[in-house]
Formats: structure tokens, C-alpha cells, sequence
């Protein structure tokens, strides 16, 4: 009775723990990242509201000044809770906005894009049967064209970058089994679709350790000769990346980047 009574409990606890675990989540603020060959400091700031994201902006923190990835982005909800609009006023002239069309499913089926308040673009989003994005068209004649392809572990292992007016490529990662530091703000995903934010993918569950790289050669993707990319990570007790090292390899050359991570944590 005594061994029944003692694994009963040693189950109980086992159960609790993981509830708790389960339940703890970090909320990305910002992410530092460090490119010592170029002496910028790339620093991107997320301001939450209730939990979701509220604004992205970025800026050259060495230099004190706005580097070609700046960033000024904001986000508008439904009363549904869902992201209606999306406004990049990076460029003050020339204000752009993405306005989000839901039909009966839980995630939009098509963004209506507005640059300086005239329409100029309609992009189709697909998705799986798991809600996940598996494209993007610009129904323009220049705009993106992008596929999300998923492993059996749910992660985005290969996508597909064939942008209007832009070369074809591919990228094909592999991942870690820790959490993916986008998790506790997943509204960041439907921004990624539109503009890629650097290496990093709020998508699937994990995240990026290497990376190969694949062009149009003789009429088919081939893989980049002497190009590609390590991800060297360490993480915080929750199992959420606090610093990546990012090692680009290319013709026999290393290229180094360094990313910190902060976040609110409960």
C-alpha cells in the first residue's frame, strides 16, 4: 500500500511540473544583434500591450543612427483579437500598410496592401490544415512569391523565396529541440510573410542551427558551392535562446554575428 501511495504522489508531482512548465512562457522585448566586420549594432525593440505586439522599432545602436533594416512598425487588432492592419512607417514619405481580409477560418485569406494611401498590392496567403503558412503570393506584377515547406517536428525546413524581379532561392535549415524565441509573440509571424525579418523564423517550434543555401543553376536549385551558415545558441532555464552566435561561411571566408535576447518572462 505504502509503494502504491508513493508512486501515486511521485505522479502527481510529475504532472504538476509539467503544467508549470507548460505554462511558463518568455515574451521577446529585444534582440541585439552585433556584426563586428561592419561595426553596427542592429537593436530591435518590441513593445507589448496586453501581451501582444504593440510596435518593432529599430535602429544602429553603436552608431546611434537608422541602418538599412530600420524599422518603424506598428500593429491594430480586431475585435476578435485578430491583426487587422499593419502599418510600416519606416519610410515617413512613403507609409506603408497592410490591411488584413478574414473569411470564416481562423487566419486572413488575403492582405490588401496601401502605399501612401493608394492601393498597390493584393498578396494571397495559404495555410495547411494545421493553420500553419505555407505561402505568400503578390498578386501584382512585382511582389513576393514565397513557400513555407514543414518537417515531421513542425518546423519550416525549406523555404522558398521567388519574388517578382528577384533571383529564385532556397534555404533549407535544420533546428535545435528548444523553444523558439518567437513563441510568446506569435502575432510577429504574419509580419515575417511580408518582410522577412533577417534569418530568424517566428514559425514552428524550435530554431535554426544551419542553413544551405540553394540557387537557379541550369534550370534547377542547386546547392550554393562554399556557403553556408552555423548557429552556435545558449539558453535561459525556460529553454528560450539569451545569445546566438550566427558563423556565415562563404569561398573559405567566416563571417561572424552575434544576437542577445531579452525578454519578459512569467
Amino acid at each position: 500500500m505504502k509503494i502504491k501511495l508513493l508512486t501515486f504522489l511521485s505522479v502527481i508531482i510529475l504532472l504538476s511540473c509539467q503544467k508549470d512548465e507548460t505554462k511558463s512562457i518568455c515574451r521577446l522585448t529585444k534582440f541585439v544583434t552585433e556584426y563586428p566586420v561592419t561595426s553596427i549594432i542592429h537593436h530591435d525593440l518590441i513593445f507589448l500591450k496586453n501581451n501582444r505586439i504593440e510596435k518593432i522599432y529599430s535602429y544602429d545602436l553603436k552608431n546611434l543612427k537608422d541602418t538599412s533594416a530600420r524599422q518603424r512598425i506598428y500593429y491594430e487588432y480586431n475585435s476578435l483579437g485578430n491583426v487587422s492592419i499593419i502599418r510600416d512607417e519606416s519610410n515617413i514619405n512613403r507609409i506603408i500598410k497592410f490591411e488584413f481580409i478574414y473569411g470564416a477560418k481562423p487566419y486572413a485569406d488575403k492582405i490588401v496592401q496601401t502605399t501612401s494611401g493608394v492601393v498597390s498590392n493584393e498578396i494571397i496567403l495559404e495555410f495547411d490544415s494545421k493553420n500553419r503558412p505555407t505561402g505568400a503570393v503578390s498578386l501584382n506584377l512585382v511582389g513576393l512569391n514565397r513557400t513555407i515547406e514543414y518537417d515531421a517536428n513542425g518546423n519550416p525546413f525549406r523555404i522558398t523565396r521567388a519574388d517578382f524581379g528577384s533571383p529564385a532561392t532556397v534555404n533549407e535549415h535544420t533546428f535545435d529541440n528548444k523553444r523558439n524565441f518567437f513563441e510568446g509573440i506569435p502575432d510577429i509571424g504574419v509580419y515575417w510573410l511580408l518582410r522577412p525579418l533577417y534569418g530568424f523564423i517566428p514559425f514552428g517550434n524550435n530554431n535554426i542551427i544551419s542553413t544551405k543555401y540553394y540557387t537557379i543553376q541550369n534550370r534547377e536549385f542547386k546547392e550554393v558551392p562554399d556557403l553556408r551558415t552555423i548557429r552556435e545558441t545558449n539558453y535561459n532555464e525556460n529553454g528560450f535562446p539569451t545569445e546566438m552566435t550566427i558563423f556565415l561561411e562563404s569561398q573559405g571566408k567566416s563571417t561572424t554575428s552575434i544576437s542577445k535576447f531579452e525578454y519578459n518572462c512569467e
